[in-house]
């Protein structure tokens, strides 16, 4: 496809690349290259921000494929289609219109295939890999705009992904080959860990101007975080450009593909009821008084039967997923309370710095009044997903 767009007489005609499974239509992502002035001219559009850079036809320059490393990995880059902008757009072959459109997108706008869902009675494994390849398809989608974006909600979604990747591969490690599932695994973790400070100090900053508490005496405690913030994100780049990252997402193609399968007989529905009898573990040792890391525990657990139960749905149904939403609800519950935790530590480590010691005080003991009322919505949303988790896994 191209598309052309000429400054002088409003006409621009422009040539658009993807691959040939349309793996950056998939990420959102639009790729396409015009002759503007006699120089040949690369734009790309991620998140709605497009870069510029000037390039030959033949290559991509290096400054787009470091962006793009993680959709493309090396697959080939083919004209998928021209177009001709001049108040209506004009999809070209040569120099012949045809079709005419109202707008670039519609032009654009194709039907991807998407990989079929596996049916009910399928393997389990096959679930699997599904669910696997929805997280791959997100890192993927994510990937490209922290690269080119302070974005928040994109780091957020890659983390979670992976996060998501990591606790399926231990969930359904019964059907797996147990070495190859602990080496992916780990290498999840260590992405997980790379992006979490990041992460973490996201939620802290967010939550810090979300409640309207910042003032002269608490500016410094921001400044502090901004910097921190800073550093955290250059330790997640390094991460995202390193070779462990890269060779991590040939396994997790891997794991969609053709994972090393060890026990086709193994049943969602089991591993789902599973983890939620072990949540029930947890919870109920957490007794009138837990700490923080077991609360953080039961926070741990409600992740993995959720997550599980998600996995579960195209074979258990309706109760499944509505046991999934109540885990969502408890977890938001017991995250909130770890999001406080987190943020009292580090605030506390801020206070004994000289210029923002007054202020962390402040909002330490905030974090204080929010931990407790996280705390005491615990038991409540516990029975909620305890009814939901006996409809759902008897």
């Amino acid at each position: 496809m191209t598309a052309v767009m000429n400054g002088s007489n409003g006409t621009v005609t422009a040539t658009y690349h993807d691959t040939a499974d349309r793996r950056l239509t998939r990420a959102d992502i639009r790729l396409r290259r015009r002759m503007e002035n006699g120089v040949g001219l690369w734009e790309m559009t991620v998140a709605e921000r497009m870069l510029t850079v000037p390039g030959g036809p033949v290559d991509l320059p290096q400054e787009l494929a470091d962006v793009l490393v993680v959709p493309l990995r090396g697959e080939a880059l083919v004209e998928v289609a021209r177009l001709r902008t001049s108040g209506d757009v004009a999809l070209l072959e040569g120099q012949r219109v045809l079709r005419r459109f109202d707008d670039e997108r519609s032009a654009l706008t194709v039907k991807v295939r998407e990989p079929r869902r596996p049916k009910k009675r399928a393997p389990a494994i096959d679930h699997v890999r599904a669910y696997l390849r929805t997280q791959l398809a997100e890192i993927e989608r994510s990937d490209p705009i922290v690269r080119v974006d302070d974005n928040v909600d994109a780091v957020h979604d890659l983390r979670v992904a992976a996060r998501r990747a990591r606790t399926i591969l231990k969930v359904a490690k019964p059907a797996l080959d147990a070495a190859w599932t602990d080496a992916l695994v780990e290498d999840l973790r260590w992405l997980g860990a790379e992006l979490g400070t990041l992460r973490d100090t996201d939620v802290l900053l967010e939550h810090l101007r979300a409640a309207g508490g910042i003032s002269a005496d608490t500016n410094p405690v921001v400044n502090r975080l901004e910097r921190d913030r800073r550093t955290a994100r250059r330790r997640a780049w390094a991460a995202l450009s390193s070779e462990r990252y890269l060779t991590l997402l040939d396994q997790l193609h891997v794991a969609v593909d053709h994972p090393p399968v060890r026990d086709v007989d193994v049943r969602l529905d089991d591993i789902a009821r599973r983890e939620y009898r072990r949540l029930g573990r947890t919870v109920r040792a957490l007794g009138t008084n837990p700490t923080d890391a077991m609360l953080h525990r039961a926070r741990i657990r409600a992740k993995r039967a959720r997550y599980a139960a998600e996995l579960a749905v195209p074979v258990v149904g309706p109760r499944a997923a509505k046991f999934a939403e109540e885990a969502s609800r408890f977890e938001d519950v017991v995250g909130r309370h770890q999001d406080a935790v987190v943020a009292e530590e580090r605030l506390r480590a801020l206070s004994g710095t000289t210029d923002a010691a007054f202020g962390a005080g402040i909002l330490v003991e905030r974090q204080r009044l929010r931990r407790a009322r996280a705390r005491a919505q615990v038991p409540r949303a516990w029975r909620r997903l305890r009814r939901r988790g006996r409809n759902a896994w008897r």
